[in-house]
C-alpha cells in the first residue's frame, strides 16, 4: 500500500530520455538563444547525489551561446544563468539542437533538435494531470492533519494511493514497452518510491544491451543490487548508529529473540508522526511477548530529534547519525521514503516490509496470536 511520503527524488519529477538511433558521433551542440538576456555566462549542470555540478559553460552574447562537448548518450541538464534564479530543464544528446526561450518568460520554451527530450515531453504531458492531482491531495492532507480530521487524511490516503498506482503503473508500462531507451528508466529513478524490488528487478532484467552504459541504466543496476540485499527473504545487514545520548548502538544488539521493527522515520516527517501512535499501540500490546522496535532518524538537528521521542512516547532505542537522507543506514537499506519499516523474525531475516496502520496490527497479531 502506497501513502503519503516524503521523498528523496524532485516533487515536479523531471526525466530523462535516450535515443533508439545510435548516433555517427558523440558531439553535441547546443545551440541556446535567451532573448532579452544580458551578456554574461551561462552553464549546464545536473544535480549528482543532491549536489550540483557545473558540466558545460558557454559565453552569452546578444543572447546567443553555444555549448559543445561529448556525451555518449543523452543525459539531462539544467541550463542556468549566472546569478540567475532561473533554469532550463532539458535533455541534451549527441547531434545539434536548439533551446530558445526569453527572460520574461522562461517557462515559454522550445527544445528542437532532441529526440531525447520530445520523449521526455511526452512522458511529462501524458503524467501531467494525475502529477498535479497528487500535489494538491498532498497539500489537503496537510490541511486536515492540522485539523485533526482523520476521516478526510483516511479518505485523503485512499485517493492518493489510486493517483499514485495510475502514474506509476503508466510509467512502468511505458519503460517495460520501450527497453532501447533511457527516458523512462530516469522517470522510474525519480518515482523510485512508489516501486517495488520485484518491478525494478523486472524492468533492469529487460532493458536492451544497447543502454547499458548509461548512466541511468547503471543507476538502476546499482539500487536493483542493493534492494537485493534487504529483500524479502534475505537475512539483516547489520550497522552500528549513535542513540540521542552519543552512545553507539548496533542493530544486532536487538536481534536474535524477538520479532524486531526496524523503523525509519524523522521528526520533520508528518506522516511518520501520524504512523507513530500506532507503532506505539504495537509495542505497548506486544512487546512483553516478544516484539520490539529498533527505531532509525533521518534527522539532522538533535533537539528536534529528541523532542518527537519524548512527544510521541518512543520509548524503544533510537539511533541516528544526523545526516538525513545521507544516513548511512537508509542508505544500506535502499530507503527513499519515509515512513519506512521492515520487520525482521528472530533469527534476524527480513519477513515483511512497510507494514503501516492496520497491516501492522494484523501482522503482529498473527505473530502473536
Amino acid at each position: 500500500m502506497r501513502y503519503l511520503v516524503y521523498t528523496i527524488f524532485l516533487s515536479t519529477v523531471l526525466f530523462f530520455t535516450s535515443c533508439n538511433e545510435q548516433k555517427d558521433t558523440n558531439t553535441y551542440t547546443v545551440n541556446l538563444t535567451i532573448n532579452g538576456a544580458e551578456d554574461t555566462r551561462v552553464y549546464m549542470e545536473q544535480q549528482v547525489d543532491n549536489k550540483w555540478i557545473k558540466f558545460d559553460s558557454a559565453e552569452m552574447v546578444s543572447g546567443k551561446a553555444v555549448f559543445t562537448g561529448e556525451l555518449e548518450h543523452p543525459e539531462f541538464f539544467y541550463i542556468t544563468i549566472k546569478d540567475q534564479s532561473n533554469y532550463l530543464p532539458a535533455f541534451v544528446e549527441p547531434g545539434e539542437m536548439s533551446i530558445t526561450t526569453n527572460m520574461a518568460s522562461p517557462n515559454d520554451r522550445s527544445v528542437d533538435g532532441s529526440e531525447a527530450h520530445t520523449e521526455f515531453a511526452y512522458i511529462i504531458d501524458s503524467t501531467n494531470s494525475l502529477t498535479n492531482a497528487i500535489r494538491q491531495l498532498s497539500m489537503d492532507y496537510r490541511t486536515a492533519q492540522s485539523a485533526d480530521d482523520t476521516l478526510t487524511m483516511k479518505k485523503i490516503e485512499k485517493d492518493y494511493e489510486k493517483l499514485s498506482n495510475q502514474k506509476t503503473e503508466f510509467i512502468m508500462d511505458y519503460a517495460l514497452s520501450h527497453p532501447t531507451s533511457a527516458v523512462p528508466v530516469f522517470v522510474v529513478l525519480n518515482n523510485l518510491h512508489s516501486y517495488e524490488f520485484e518491478e525494478l528487478d523486472q524492468l533492469n532484467s529487460s532493458l536492451d544491451p544497447s543502454i547499458s552504459n548509461s548512466r541511468y541504466v547503471k543507476d538502476l543496476n546499482d539500487k536493483v543490487l542493493a534492494l537485493k540485499k534487504v529483500a524479502v527473504g534475505q537475512p539483516f545487514l547489520d550497522f552500528t548508529l549513535n542513540d540521542p545520548e552519543g552512545n553507539p548502538v548496533p542493530l544486532s544488539s536487538v536481534v536474535g529473540e524477538n520479532y524486531v521493527l526496524i523503523d525509519f522515520w524523522a521528526a520533520w516527517c508528518q506522516p511518520c508522526r501520524a504512523e507513530n501512535p500506532n507503532i506505539v499501540e504495537a509495542y505497548n500490546e506486544y512487546h512483553e511477548l516478544g516484539f520490539d522496535v529498533f527505531g532509525v532518524s533521518l534527522d539532522r538537528d538533535m533537539e528536534s530529534w529528541k523532542k518527537a521521542i519524548e512527544e510521541d512516547e518512543l520509548s524503544w532505542t533510537q539511533v541516528s547519525d544526523l545526516q538525513s537522507w545521507n544516513s548511512a543506514a537508509g542508505k544500506l537499506y535502499g530507503v527513499r521514503s519515509i515512513p519506512h519499516n521492515l520487520l525482521l523474525d528472530p533469527n534476524g531475516i527480513i519477513i515483511e516490509k512497510n507494514l503501516r496502520g492496520e497491516d501492522l496490527q494484523v501482522k503482529l497479531a498473527e505473530i502473536f496470536k
